[in-house]
């Protein structure tokens, strides 16, 4: 992992806001859950990954590796390290709450959900996990964001899409408009470990798969296998209170 920051080190510290997907548990605590493939990050992590990002999304199928009481761990050490995080927490109410970042004056909102065996790895009431992929949740959510929470971008992460396939399904297609809709800045996607097509709706970017940044889980990675960073370019507020994102 380090080589490869290292290498995209002028990407990622070259922007306001670095965001990315923790795909991974981090810490040693938890009990090991029974699953083909457990991720778990080393223990100097943390350092590296604060260095780089600003923030991490922990709504995917991996942040439950090692529990419930696994991803508690891992998300008292992203705020002993001073990462933000968001998509997931002590309890339901905490994973929807998302993460409110001011930049340059404007207000952005970051809120993540997993689609890929949600039931498995959604919060409750009273346990920790992430937030499911539900779409009245994203809209309400949205709309919270907007009108509660005053902010100008908002911005859901996705863990969704079929694995190893470059394009995204009809219903994600529509769902990212109903979003988009409802007062998303963009959508932006990952899972699949491919990359996927780029939309535009009312203006607005629609990334459906970023593919894999650091990831090794294969033994021999085709070149075909590259992921994708996008920048998004947030201009100041207009006079009446509007922005774009591009």
């Amino acid at each position: 992992m380090i080589g490869a920051l290292e290498q995209c080190a002028n990407l990622l510290l070259d922007a306001d806001l670095t965001i990315g997907n923790l795909e991974c548990v981090l810490g040693r605590g938890g009990q090991q859950v029974n699953k083909n493939y457990i991720f778990r990050g080393a223990g100097d992590s943390p350092k590296y990954l604060k260095k780089y990002f600003h923030a991490l999304s922990v709504a995917n199928n991996h942040t439950l590796d090692f529990g419930p009481d696994g991803l508690l761990e891992c998300l008292d050490v992203l705020k002993k390290a001073d990462i933000g995080y968001f998509g997931g927490g002590v309890n339901i109410q905490a994973s929807r709450a998302g993460l409110l970042l001011e930049v340059k004056g404007r207000r952005i909102m970051l809120l993540g959900y997993n689609d890929f065996r949600k039931e498995d790895y959604q919060a409750t009431e009273d346990r920790a996990g992430n937030t499911p992929l539900i779409s009245d949740w994203v809209i309400e959510d949205i709309r919270y964001a907007k009108r509660a929470c005053n902010a100008d971008i908002v911005i859901p992460f996705v863990h969704w899409g079929i694995e190893m396939n470059p394009t995204p399904t009809p219903e994600q297609r529509e769902l990212s408009k109903r979003w988009i809709d409802a007062g998303a800045s963009a959508i932006i996607g990952g899972h699949p470990h491919v990359t996927q097509t780029i939309d535009s709706y009312r203006g607005r970017p629609i990334v459906y798969s970023l593919g894999n940044f650091v990831f090794d889980y294969y033994p021999v990675d085709p070149a075909i296998w590259y992921g994708w960073a996008i920048r998004l370019s947030i201009p100041p507020q207009s006079a009446d209170g509007t922005g774009s994102i591009d």
